[in-house]
């Protein structure tokens, strides 16, 4: 079910594991600055129990999130999640173009080009892409199949917030997520950054879709 868009809603797009102090006080500066002008802001690091599994932190983030009217990205190149919360609302302002996306901070370390899916949402849309195309795949089919490729480990969770948000918005879909392991850095760095962020979410994901289709 969808969740019910709040006016003057504010859901922010941030670092939380790998923030430092510093950005973390900015985050919170800004929050309060939103709040004094009427805003109901969700902030990740302040307002969503961390203290929960992986996929508990996704649900609650992405009903939040497809909740919001307005979205605000401190972008942070090397941050796994923010990554995936885009993709979720890369879902969410293609169903409702009138939403908003906005990015505030923007990292150098743009391995996406982020900067152009800002383009794509201020012009609502109105040109065709790569992105476009795997969101209307996905959307064609029950079962949405991730490949999780080490050599694409950004791109690939922008994929999975997309899945897991129409999964959210349509519960008879399900995601299928099959590990391409195949290449592996030599130091063995993609290798980790899966099992450490997203594997474990992935298999509770999977549990999770198993309970709810018995």
């Amino acid at each position: 079910m969808e969740p019910k868009t709040e006016k003057k809603s504010v859901f922010i797009i941030c670092s939380v594991r790998k923030a430092d102090d510093a950005t973390r006080q900015e985050l919170v500066a800004y929050k309060q600055k939103l709040e004094s002008q009427g805003y109901k802001v969700h902030l990740p690091h302040l307002d969503t129990n961390q203290s929960g599994s992986g996929h508990e932190i996704c649900v609650q983030n992405t009903t939040v999130n497809i909740a919001a009217a307005e979205t605000h990205v401190f972008y942070d190149g090397k941050s796994e999640g923010s990554h995936f919360d885009i993709g979720v609302k890369f879902v969410d302002i293609y169903l409702h173009p009138e939403k908003l996306f906005h990015m505030i901070a923007y990292s150098a370390d743009d391995p996406l080009n982020i900067l152009h899916l800002q383009r794509i949402f201020d012009e609502k849309f109105g040109g065709y892409n790569a992105w476009f195309k795997k969101l209307e795949e996905m959307m064609r089919k029950e079962i949405i199949p991730i490949e999780y490729h080490p050599k694409r480990l950004y791109a690939t969770h922008i994929e999975l917030g997309m899945a897991f948000a129409l999964c959210t918005l349509f519960p008879e879909k399900r995601i299928n997520v099959v590990y391409n392991g195949g290449i592996v850095e030599e130091n063995g760095q993609y290798i980790i950054l899966f099992e450490r962020s997203f594997g474990t979410m992935i298999m509770e994901w999977e549990e999770y879709q198993t309970k709810k289709h018995l």
